[in-house]
């Protein structure tokens, strides 16, 4: 019997010459080095994954000609091709082509889509330093200190700190959506639409004033990241906020960045509002106790008045009426749109060009939110503690009760007019042994 052949990567040399074929024993050769394994891993790789493109990480060349942008995708390379067959990049010859831009997009990202996405400034720069004094400065009442700070360029700088204060605490917990949550993103989508209620408020401040009454009341109902409660306390030192929502760690950051800020006119809740006046310390201190109501987008607006009705001014004897001030994008119930009082966009507030926000700013009397709550019918679904039970159907009952007929089989109910019930063993005896 011929001798069997020897396998790969294995020498003929190492075969034993005096010992027959059937015991021959083979051992690897001291050539087996590195790169035999490297090639050996190579083929495997290959083989078993081949199907993986590492496509996100690609790298993207783009030339720029003046009128168009081309943008070419270098080849990718495989696990099994780094190995075995590396591919090479086509250069462009840099006589005739410009200089060539390489940016490197993120694993699993995509790139960011610019037709939809707003145009942002640098909060820092000095055109959104002048834009916010423009708006600033057209306040009603900036000759009296008593109402709002005189200083455009200090209340700037403060809405700078708040908004380095929001990106620290956003790395903890989910204060505004993490998604892009930039400087620019804080301070354009967050900070400035909260601040572009001062036109509002400012008047009803003045007014308060003039009428030597109390100390104006805001409550900001679903504050979360304290907008738009926060940004306006800043602004507003002599005006008394309530910040509430039922989140309590987004409280504590709330309540953190106002101490960091030397905000003292801020008090916070924690709870949900249909809550706040449902016992007798809450009555005395929240219900009809309020100026103002703010609300950002926290529910459907019929809810919303229904939950906030009870906090606002009544408006009786010479008391000024409260107002809800609710910030919604979107369309809206009709039971709504025909009590809104006034409704002015975000970016006309902010005397800033149109669609840059798809916000606006509502206005309800206390009246006018009563009625909504009321034809709505959110005001009789409000729980305000406890589980809530479900109503019982006055068109549901039991067959019994509708006079139907039981079904076939069904058990009887037991008669207790003392006949004895003929079970078919009157003469049994019981023995006993």
């Amino acid at each position: 019997v011929p001798a069997p052949q020897p396998p790969l990567f294995f020498s003929p040399s190492v075969r034993q010459q005096n010992t027959p074929a059937s015991t021959a024993t083979l051992s690897p050769p001291p050539t087996m080095n590195v790169l035999t394994s490297m090639v050996v891993l190579s083929y495997f790789c290959r083989s078993r994954l081949s199907a993986l493109a590492f496509a996100p990480s690609r790298r993207v060349a783009s030339r720029f000609d003046g009128s168009s942008t081309s943008r070419c995708f270098a080849s990718y390379l495989t696990v099994g091709e780094v190995c075995c067959k590396p591919r090479t990049i086509p250069s462009l010859t840099p006589s005739t082509t410009p200089a060539l831009s390489y940016t490197t997009t993120r694993l699993f990202s995509s790139p960011p889509n610019t037709e939809t996405s707003i145009i942002e400034v640098d909060p820092y720069s000095e055109q959104a330093k002048q834009d916010f004094v423009k708006f600033y400065s057209s306040l009603p009442v900036q000759e009296d200190t008593s109402v709002i700070d005189t200083d455009p360029e200090k209340a700037h700088k403060a809405l700078l700190r708040l908004t380095e204060q929001v990106l620290q605490w956003n790395q903890r917990l989910n204060l505004v959506s993490r998604k892009d949550c930039t400087a620019s993103v804080v301070y354009h989508r967050h900070v400035l639409p909260s601040v572009g209620l001062l036109p509002l408020i400012v008047p009803l401040l003045t007014q308060q004033q003039r009428d030597n009454a109390q100390q104006l009341k805001i409550v900001d109902v679903g504050t979360g990241g304290g907008f738009p409660g926060l940004p306006l306390a800043t602004l507003l030192p002599n005006v008394q906020f309530t910040l509430v929502d039922s989140i309590q760690k987004k409280l504590v950051a709330v309540s953190e960045m106002a101490s960091d800020l030397d905000v003292n006119n801020v008090r916070i809740h924690h709870g949900r509002v249909e809550e706040m006046y449902a016992g007798q310390e809450g009555k005395r201190e929240h219900k009809g106790r309020y100026d103002v109501v703010l609300g950002r987008s926290v529910t459907a607006l019929p809810r919303f008045c229904a939950w906030v009705a009870d906090l606002l001014k009544k408006g009786k004897g010479d008391e000024e009426e409260g107002r809800l001030i609710y910030i919604i994008g979107g369309d809206l119930e009709n039971v709504v749109e025909s009590r809104i009082q006034s409704d002015r966009p975000i970016d006309d507030l902010l005397q800033r060009a149109a669609g840059s926000s798809d916000k606006r700013a509502l206005i309800f009397t206390a009246h006018d939110v009563e009625e909504i709550a009321e034809e709505s019918g959110e005001k009789h679904n409000i729980v305000r503690s406890g589980v809530s039970v479900k109503k019982k159907n006055p068109n549901q009952g039991s067959r019994r009760n509708q006079g139907e007929r039981p079904a076939k089989g069904a058990w009887s109910k037991k008669t207790n007019d003392g006949e004895k019930k003929d079970r078919g063993y009157d003469d049994f005896k019981r023995y006993e042994f």
